[in-house]
């Protein structure tokens, strides 16, 4: 029996079994049992009133525990932020270009291919005068050696991702960029929101032990909004200059007006926060293990479906026509399928309109299934653009 089949009623709030959600590469449906988690929450606040953080740190650590185990790092200096941009942020008010200004223009060396939180924020600077490197993503064989060869004593941050948001392929050699920049002491830091809990992800095979990585529950982990993570390289000890007041946790004696810093993620945690988003999580997470989801079912998964979608639009000669496949190997493909048209934007409108949600970037459409979309969801899919091709 398709395993989705088995899944879907776990997935009923979202009605998953009547509409077909090829946006899981974006916004996975929550399992049910994500709604307990709200509840727990609010009846915690009701219990305990200011003494439910107690109880709320308890899940903001089953949340840590899930992401270490997803990075192969059982110990990992892992702190929590509402969104991707915070954490983001944190980073680089840590780098010593903006606690000493160098005398010259501030340089990060990133590609064409991150996502908006990224993108955005390092245009902003570009505005600023800072120098940000740009290197363009394709050819995506020489990616590596060309960011390698940006990378110079002036360079104050690397900023890259594991798997790249507009064409879903797997950057392969991220560590050999993030290793040649711990030798050249220039902080790297490495989104993997595209490859958590869909890629299989270890730091010591992926070459990432001196790297900052962020990521999300947003996406493939179902855990919905405000469940990101920084993970700190190990003897890290940094000092933000964004400093939430939850970094003083860790610090024993601090005197009057004075900001210090715990050791590793201390140095990086935030402040006050909703913690609802951590119940549902960890509701979440519980819920993956007590299905047997682990990251290997779920790659296996993911896998067979992209190559559902692939192949059946590449049997169909108009399809065929109509798209452009990404040229990188299956796998080295991550959660969801990228497809090249100028009429992108179109098909996600007319796909919407047949009950099947995707979206786009540029000239990308992107179908990304999720575990709980069977194979007759998939293929009444390929169907329906069959009868779109025709129209466009």
């Amino acid at each position: 029996m398709d395993l989705a089949l088995k899944l879907q009623p776990h997935y009923s709030d979202f009605k998953v079994s009547e509409r077909i959600l090829l946006s899981g590469h974006s916004h996975q449906a929550w399992p049910n049992v994500a709604k307990n988690g709200l509840l727990e929450c609010y009846q915690d606040a009701a219990a305990h009133v200011d003494d439910k953080w107690g109880k709320a740190f308890e899940k903001a650590q089953r949340v840590k525990d899930f992401y270490a185990k997803l990075l192969g790092e059982k110990n990992a200096q892992i702190t929590l932020g509402e969104s991707t941009h915070e954490l983001l942020l944190r980073f680089l008010s840590d780098l010593d270009c903006f606690k000493k200004p160098p005398g010259r223009a501030i340089k990060i060396v990133t590609t064409d291919g991150e996502f908006h939180s990224m993108r955005r924020q390092l245009n902003r600077f570009k505005q600023l005068n800072m120098h940000i490197e740009v290197v363009s993503v394709s050819p995506s064989n020489t990616l590596a050696q060309r960011l390698i060869d940006k990378i110079d004593g002036q360079t104050d941050a690397v900023m890259i991702s594991a798997v790249f948001y507009g064409t879903s392929e797997i950057f392969r050699d991220v560590g050999l960029v993030a290793q040649h920049a711990h030798a050249m002491k220039v902080p790297c830091l490495v989104d993997i929101y595209h490859a958590l809990n869909v890629v299989p992800f270890d730091i010591k095979t992926w070459q990432l032990e001196h790297a900052f990585i962020v990521s999300g529950g947003y996406k493939y982990c179902q855990a919905g909004e405000g469940n990101c993570m920084m993970r700190i390289p190990q003897g890290y000890n940094g000092s933000p200059i964004i400093t939430g007041w939850y970094a003083e946790f860790s610090v024993l004696s601090q005197a009057p007006g004075q900001v210090s810093y715990g050791p590793g993620y201390h140095a990086f945690e935030g402040a006050t926060y909703d913690p609802s988003s951590h119940y549902r999580a960890a509701a979440v997470f519980d819920f993956f293990d007590q299905k047997n989801l682990d990251i290997n079912t779920l790659r296996a998964i993911n896998q067979q479906q992209i190559t559902t979608l692939r192949d059946g639009i590449m049997s169909v000669p108009k399809l065929a026509q109509a798209f452009n496949l990404a040229s990188h190997k299956h796998q080295d493909n991550g959660g969801f399928l990228a497809l090249t048209t100028p009429h992108a934007n179109l098909w996600v409108s007319k796909l919407h309109e047949q009950g099947i949600q995707s979206d786009s970037r540029g000239e990308q459409l992107r179908l990304g299934p999720a575990p709980y979309v069977s194979q007759s969801q998939l293929e009444q899919a390929l169907n329906v653009m069959e009868d779109i091709v025709t129209g466009i």
